[in-house]
């Protein structure tokens, strides 16, 4: 016999919502939360694109896509506006494909040494085709694990909790009581003949030792 619950239904949603509310505040922690010093002690390239002359002789830490490789130029915004000359790119930026490709996408730490020149003093780079593969891969996995969940559980209204759906028993489950009907019909049917016959039989036997 399963134990009741301390605090029922009301309980169990209370508990929802207090986790719900949790995890939410969690993501707006982490939002503010300086996992990478370079990303929030320093100016981005949301600050410096706009007015980069303010940021002369200053470390910052730029984004953007590289648009051109001989000098090797970056766009921090997806228009093509924002553009700087990355100076010892190719030697301080970590790229383990290779060289710098037209299209990549880099983050970069270094020094603004004009409004258009930061001298790079290390970055990271990723190529769009791994950027696209992990949407990829990370969308088909939800995807599977939704459909998974989904065909396995339902949601009781009642009970305000994910349940086990119920499986429909076999078809051969469903048949086998008329074939044991059927079955026990040619058997009592089987049993009748049977019976007139060894009675019409014992009746000649009987007449013809009377005679």
């Amino acid at each position: 016999m399963a134990a009741s619950e301390p605090f029922g239904q009301h309980g169990r949603l209370l508990a929802g919502v207090l986790l719900f509310t949790l995890l939410i505040g969690m993501l707006f922690v982490a939002g503010t939360t300086a996992n990478d010093p370079l990303e929030h002690q320093y100016p981005t390239d949301v600050e410096v694109t706009p007015t980069p002359e303010t940021y002369v002789g200053e470390q910052v830490v730029l984004g953007g896509r590289i648009v051109d490789t001989d000098p090797v130029t970056i766009a921090t915004r997806a228009s093509g506006y924002g553009r700087f000359t990355l100076v010892d790119a190719n030697t301080e930026v970590r790229n383990l494909e290779g060289s710098l490709q037209t299209g990549d996408h880099v983050t970069i730490f270094g020094t603004l040494e004009d409004e258009n020149t930061l001298v790079v003093e290390h970055g990271l780079t990723q190529s769009p085709d791994d950027r696209s593969y992990m949407f990829l891969v990370s969308f088909l996995g939800g995807l599977w694990v939704a459909g998974r969940f989904l065909t396995g559980w339902r949601f009781d209204r009642e009970t305000l909790a994910f349940v086990p759906r119920a499986h429909s028993k076999p078809q051969g489950d469903n048949d086998s009581p008329d074939t044991n009907t059927e079955s026990l019909s040619f058997d009592e049917t089987d049993l009748e003949g049977a019976h007139e016959s060894n009675t019409t039989e014992a009746d000649r036997t009987t007449k013809r030792g009377d005679r």
